[in-house]
Order: C-alpha cells, then sequence, then structure tokens
C-alpha cells in the first residue's frame, strides 16, 4: 500500500516527510515479527514469530502468546479440547490463534491430520506465504531507505531479503513437484498440502522465471476450477480446503502470473472468477466471503459460520478484475 501512494501520490511532489513516516511504522512492524531471533541457538529453535532452520538461517511462522481458549469462540475451543489430555490443551488453543493470525482459519496447511481439528499444529508450519510477504517488506525497506538517502539501511535490508530468498529456495521449494510449500519445522520435513499460497512466490516476484512457469503448470493442472483457483486441493470440512475459493487469493495467483508474462493463465482465472460472481449474484442479489470454485452453483460451506454476505475482498477484486478483463478487450479490439 506504502508502495502504491508512493508511486501514484507522493513520488510526484517528492514527500519525503510522508514517507518517512511510513517507513518509521513498516519497520516497527517488521520488528515484531522479528522479535525473539537474537534469542535463538542450536538449543532454542524457536520464539515467537522467528524459526532458526537447520542451516541456522532465521524464517517466519503465526504465533500467539496465549494459550487459552479464543473469547469469540469459546464454546467450540473447550468441546475440541475436552478430548486432549491437560497438559496438551495450551498448545492446542496456541495453535488455534496462531492460524487465526494467519487469516487461514481452518485449512488443512495446519493440520497434523487433514480431517481431524484437534491435531492442528499451526506454530510448526513455516508458511510459504508469511516469508513471501516478509521477503517484500524486507525488499520494500531498501527501497524506501534509499529513497531517503539512508544508503547504510538500504543495504541492510537488502541482505535481509537476499537471505530469505535463499532460505526460501532451500526449504519451501519442492523441486519435484514444481511448487512452492509450507515446512513443518519440528518434523524438519515439507507439507504435503499443496496450496495456492504458493502463488505469493510470483506475486513478490521472488520465483525464477522456470519456478514461476512451473508453478503455473500446476495451477492450470490441479487449482484451476469453473470458478477460479481453489484454495487447497485437498478436500476437507474447514473453509480454507478444496472445493472453496477467496478473493485474495485469486488476486495473488493473477498478479502473481502477471509478473511473469503468464497472461492466458490469469485471463482464465480473472473470467472463470467474474462468471461465477455474476451467475452467483444473479441468483442470491449479493456478492459472498468466499465460493464453492469447483461446483459454483452450491453454496461455499465448511468451517465454525454460515458463509457471510458482503464482502469487501470479494468486491475489490472481482471490481479489478473488470478493470483488467476490459482493458485487455479494448487492446484486441485496437489490434
Amino acid at each position: 500500500m506504502v508502495e502504491l501512494l508512493w508511486e501514484h501520490t507522493h513520488r510526484k511532489s517528492l514527500n519525503m516527510q510522508w514517507l518517512n513516516m511510513c517507513v518509521a511504522a513498516l519497520e516497527k512492524e517488521y520488528r515484531f515479527w522479528m522479535q525473539g531471533a537474537q534469542l535463538l541457538s542450536d538449543n532454542m529453535l524457536s520464539s515467537n514469530r522467528v524459526v532458526r532452520m537447520p542451516c541456522g538461517g532465521i524464517l517466519n511462522r503465526y504465533w500467539d502468546d496465549a494459550g487459552e481458549p479464543r473469547a469469540e469462540s469459546l464454546r467450540e475451543d473447550l468441546e475440541l479440547a475436552q478430548e486432549l489430555a491437560d497438559e496438551k490443551k495450551a498448545d492446542f488453543y496456541r495453535n488455534i490463534r496462531a492460524a487465526c493470525e494467519s487469516g487461514w482459519d481452518f485449512s488443512s496447511r495446519w493440520l497434523g491430520e487433514s480431517n481431524l481439528l484437534s491435531s492442528i499444529q499451526t506454530t510448526d508450519i513455516v508458511p510459504i506465504d508469511l516469508n513471501c510477504l516478509m521477503y517484500n517488506l524486507e525488499s520494500r525497506l531498501s527501497k524506501f531507505f534509499k529513497l531517503l538517502g539512508n544508503s547504510k539501511q538500504a543495504e541492510h535490508y537488502k541482505l535481509l531479503a537476499g537471505n530469505r530468498k535463499v532460505l526460501i529456495n532451500t526449504y519451501l521449494w519442492n523441486e519435484s513437484i514444481g511448487f512452492f510449500v509450507d515446512y513443518n519445522c519440528r518434523k524438519a520435513t515439507q507439507s504435503q498440502v499443496l496450496s495456492a499460497a504458493a502463488t505469493t512466490a510470483l506475486f513478490v516476484n521472488l520465483a525464477s522465471n522456470e519456478q514461476a512457469t512451473k508453478v503455473a503448470t500446476l495451477l492450470a493442472n490441479d487449482f484451476l476450477k469453473e470458478g477460479g483457483i481453489v484454495t487447497t486441493i485437498t478436500h476437507t470440512p474447514q473453509q480454507w480446503d478444496s472445493p472453496n475459493g477467496w478473493a485474495p487469493l485469486q488476486w495473488f495467483a493473477v498478479k502473481g502470473l502477471n509478473n511473469y508474462g503468464i497472461t492466458q493463465l490469469s485471463t482464465h482465472i480473472m473470467q472463470n472468477w467474474v462468471n461465477m460472481v455474476e451467475q452467483n449474484f444473479a441468483a442470491n442479489k449479493c456478492l459472498l466471503e468466499k465460493y464453492n470454485v469447483c461446483t459454483p452453483e452450491v453454496l461455499a460451506s465448511g468451517g465454525e459460520y454460515q458463509v457471510q454476505q458482503g464482502f469487501g475482498w470479494t468486491n475489490g477484486v472481482t471490481t479489478r478484475f473488470y478493470k483488467l478483463l476490459s482493458s485487455k478487450s479494448d487492446l484486441l479490439f485496437i489490434l
């Protein structure tokens, strides 16, 4: 958001006071995620939201300080915890809370057993999307400090971004599959759950051209459905799994693919999504939080609550898709 506002508004007047204020806020955000990094060692492999990888490098995870039930879902959490031994309940509550921090509450990405929410292990997972967004934050801070004339800090964040890119490619890229994945730091193994979170590597321009092509192939073959990109290819009762699709993940995929010139697939995703939203709107007279992209005529379900009407990210992404599809039509007409 800072970069968009800088490019479209504040760069024209070289409003360095505004940029300096934003950079201070971004650094505060960065320190929040990296808190405890200085404590990590061979004997302490994780702290808060940082994890020491086998090579000694540091990546991030989701976390929550409280090992207690969520206030907003007290009954559900207490019921799920009944089957657990008392000494395991605090970890269970923490993992539930950490999954909520991710926004993917809930998904097979965080589960030891894909159909069992009580097997949740969020804090053991080093997620591809979080670390790509952290890479983006480091890269943007480097760029902004350079604009502010602070070459020392610009180089510092450039080095951090470069180190993280190496770690992501080492631990979160599966060469045999050709896809970015999560990593279980407790088991020291890559996750078998393939999710649309992989597209964040393209969204932040971290992937190589070869990696982007491989990700696109798997997206086209396994993720692209009648209504757009499915969240994961794992079918579970959780809402952030198949058959559901969510607007922000469509945007990660489309923008990421466009970054690498893979426009035919991105257009296909946009068109499928817009067609589904239009058909659903004709039937229900509203836009929805999530959709069943595999069978669009069936209302999305799963999770702890009924599908919500609205909805901000659906409205925003769909509007953007209309503009992008319109510009493609205009170009074809001119040609």
